[in-house]
């Protein structure tokens, strides 16, 4: 076999060989010397005058060339259709006149010494280029049918236990793979899932199991003032008929229990509002300093009717003094919830609002030396529905969604809220809540 360039290594001893015939060449009588200078096998040729008129030659095209062209070639290779290149090879005269030029047509690709050699090239070169397809085949289809036997058991395992998942019933064991690291992986991965699935659903069975158990309570908790409400009417009734004065007295047992059980519905109410995906807080830039010292005067209005101390207290350390941006209703229920919490069990105590702000925070406390809240429990009085131990709240009208309500308004406010107990007696609830 012979290399691509064969051909091209031949043209400097060609082109010097024609440099040495000179302008003679360009008559036609010299075609037979210029084929025994330029070989048939491999090269074709025209010869071309200055003018760019053809003179004779091998190649299949006859045609003049553009002046321009001629002189733009000189010396240089050029690519032609069929992939042949094309040599400019000049014709000087003995002045060192050019006088015109020698196309030289070769191309670059390997060829056979012998025509024996042709068969093996046409059969041999398709062979080494599609072997190693065959054996690329060959791995992958050994490769595949080992692949499927190794991972065919773990993913029936994984299938199995994807049923038991949409069951609901997650009692169920993986065996371990240890061959493929990945299938591994996946079942290691699986089992993370199944342990995490199976805490949220407790968590939800046992959420939904309270929920229950404090809707039947509140349900409960609803009729009794109904029951009261009822019966004191049909007392009304019964003493209109025998002419006695009863009016007074009933109707303030009416009246505040018509209160106790409005008080449950609004509860009930504000929680699943809360709930709702869709809950928007309608937040607006609104005056601090005007909003919490209103709140100061309501709250300590209040005590006074109920004999109780109240201290307000509001520091403004803000570089600027400017409108905050957030739900001031949703922040007056908050602290309507925390005080009305606190005013139920200082009985005759003192009860302080502290607010501080910041160049981006706000600060609150709501701080009473009540009894303060169930040792160690202090994270559970914002779960709904909870009551502590003793479950006082709710025979005295209210839900246990006082605190709960307060910290979903401040959750999404992007705040924090915390309980703690106070060690000189009493509870703190405090509150962080970015300003802007």
């Amino acid at each position: 076999m012979r290399e691509a360039s064969f051909y091209e290594q031949m043209i400097p001893k060609i082109e010097s060989k024609i440099r040495l015939e000179k302008d003679s060449i360009l008559e036609v009588s010299q075609k037979n010397k210029l084929d025994m200078i330029i070989p048939s096998e491999g090269f074709k040729y025209k010869v071309i005058d200055i003018a760019g008129t053809y003179k004779y030659g091998s190649h299949e095209d006859q045609l003049d060339i553009d002046v321009k062209q001629l002189y733009e070639r000189l010396n240089i290779v050029d690519y032609s259709e069929k992939n042949y290149f094309v040599k400019y090879i000049p014709i000087i005269d003995a002045n060192e006149n050019l006088q015109g030029v020698v196309m030289l047509y070769y191309q670059l690709k390997v060829t056979p010494i012998e025509s024996s050699d042709t068969l093996l090239l046409k059969v041999g070169i398709p062979l080494i280029l599609l072997t190693p397809f065959f054996y690329i085949i060959l791995f992958t289809i050994i490769f595949v049918r080992r692949l499927s036997r190794e991972i065919k058991l773990p993913l029936e395992q994984l299938m199995i236990a994807t049923s038991f998942v949409r069951k609901k019933d997650l009692n169920f064991n993986i065996n371990k793979y240890e061959k493929i690291r990945e299938i591994q992986l996946l079942i290691e991965a699986f089992e993370n899932m199944q342990s995490e699935l199976s805490d949220s659903l407790q968590r939800e069975w046992k959420l939904q199991k309270e929920r229950k158990e404090a809707i039947a309570a509140l349900a409960h908790d609803l009729r009794t003032p109904l029951t009261i409400i009822q019966g004191h009417v049909e007392g009304l009734e019964e003493a209109k008929k025998k002419g006695i004065d009863r009016f007074d007295r009933y109707l303030i047992v009416i009246k505040s229990n018509i209160q106790r059980a409005v008080k449950l519905v609004y509860d009930l109410n504000q929680t699943t509002l809360l709930e709702n995906d869709f809950f928007q807080l309608d937040k607006k830039e609104f005056d601090p300093i005007y909003f919490f010292q209103g709140k100061m005067e309501e709250y300590e209005h209040w005590c006074m009717k109920e004999q109780v101390v109240f201290t307000g207290k509001l520091k403004d350390e803000r570089s600027k003094k400017i409108d905050i941006f957030a739900d001031s209703n949703r922040i007056s229920q908050v602290l309507d919830n925390l005080f009305t919490n606190s005013l139920r069990f200082v009985q005759k105590g003192e009860i302080s609002l502290n607010v501080l702000m910041t160049d981006d925070w706000l600060y609150i406390k709501m701080v009473d030396n009540g009894q303060g809240f169930e040792k160690g429990k202090e994270a559970k009085v914002f779960e709904s529905f909870y009551q502590g131990i003793t479950g006082e709240s709710r025979r005295n009208g209210h839900a246990g969604l006082g605190l709960y309500i307060a910290k979903t308004i401040i959750d999404k406010h992007d705040g924090t809220i915390q309980a703690f107990n106070n060690e000189d007696g009493g509870a703190t609830v405090s509150i962080k809540l970015p300003l802007y």
